[in-house]
């Protein structure tokens, strides 16, 4: 779906995917070429708050034993009135060379060359809107890129990904856990990535996981910062339905092709809709669902 997000997903109705899975232009890290992105906000505050137009409707959307995951990195703020850094491998990172961003000026209330603290920023924000942070996920980019101006501070090798639900109790399949806290994934570096020039898309295998643990086959998943389409292509692969937004053209354009070339049929709206508002069949089997791993007599874990 191409739009954005905070408006489109206000066409859904309530309550009807398992799990959403995304990770959202980072702040004034890249320069995706389009009016209106998230990212390019004055303050870190109206950042967080365009963010937070978005995942209200992902709240909305999502059933009540729902889980959400957002992988979300940090910025850091220089402030030295200048163009600061940039990478010959990304050229949506390139853009930093001539423009000065807000994080390069001076006047913010903290020292120059810390980080901000975006993610945090963002998961406490998220607890105030009502949702629970059930956990940090530590994402280890095992092949992470050098970073040329980090010469004095350790290269960033992980992100984190947060899991939010929207209650105490709601479902999650942990036989599809591969590791508990800490998801040791590499970076792609496909055709896919090269073919759309977005650097940042999140592998294959993090999206896998998210959308295992948190839906059954035949369940429904939600991007809604869909990008170069890693979770809509994984969701597919492995028996989900998916809805995607974005605001980038060519990206929505880059997901169309590729599905009519795996051989998915172009659908209507209406049949959409029709298709998200029925449960999977899988559902009351489930082992996630909280109905199974939460029967009397069974077992129930303590403390968080």
């Amino acid at each position: 779906m191409l739009g954005d997000s905070a408006t489109i997903l206000k066409q859904l109705p309530d309550e009807i995917f398992n799990v959403a899975v995304t990770s959202p232009p980072y702040y004034w890290v890249r320069d995706y070429g389009y009016e209106g992105q998230i990212g390019h906000e004055k303050s870190v505050e109206m950042y967080i708050d365009a963010l937070m137009a978005v995942f209200d409707e992902v709240k909305r959307t999502l059933h009540p034993e729902g889980v959400f995951f957002l992988n979300i990195g940090d910025t850091y703020y220089s402030g030295n009135g200048q163009p600061h850094g940039s990478d010959p491998r990304s050229a949506s990172r390139n853009f930093a060379r001539h423009k000065v961003r807000p994080v390069d000026q001076s006047g913010w209330d903290i020292p120059k060359k810390s980080m901000i603290g975006v993610p945090w920023k963002v998961a406490f924000a998220m607890q105030q809107r009502g949702w629970t942070l059930r956990s940090d996920i530590i994402w280890n980019r095992v092949n992470a890129f050098i970073e040329p101006t980090a010469r004095d501070r350790p290269y960033r090798q992980y992100e984190h990904v947060f899991m939010f639900s929207k209650q105490r109790f709601y479902s999650f399949d942990r036989s599809k856990l591969v590791e508990e806290d800490v998801w040791n994934i590499p970076i792609e570096r496909s055709l896919r990535t090269r073919e759309t020039g977005h650097n940042a898309a999140f592998p294959t295998e993090l999206a896998r996981r998210c959308i295992e643990v948190g839906s059954p086959v035949g369940g429904h998943v939600l991007d809604p910062f869909v990008g170069s389409g890693t979770t809509i292509f994984t969701a597919l692969a492995h028996d989900r339905n998916a809805v995607g937004v974005e605001m980038g053209e060519d990206y929505v354009d880059y997901i169309a092709t590729t599905l009519q070339a795996d051989g998915h049929k172009p659908t209507t709206w209406d049949a959409v809709q029709k298709k998200l508002k029925t449960p999977s069949a899988a559902w009351k089997s489930w082992v996630g669902n909280k109905e199974n791993y939460r029967k009397p007599g069974r077992a129930k874990t303590t403390g968080g």
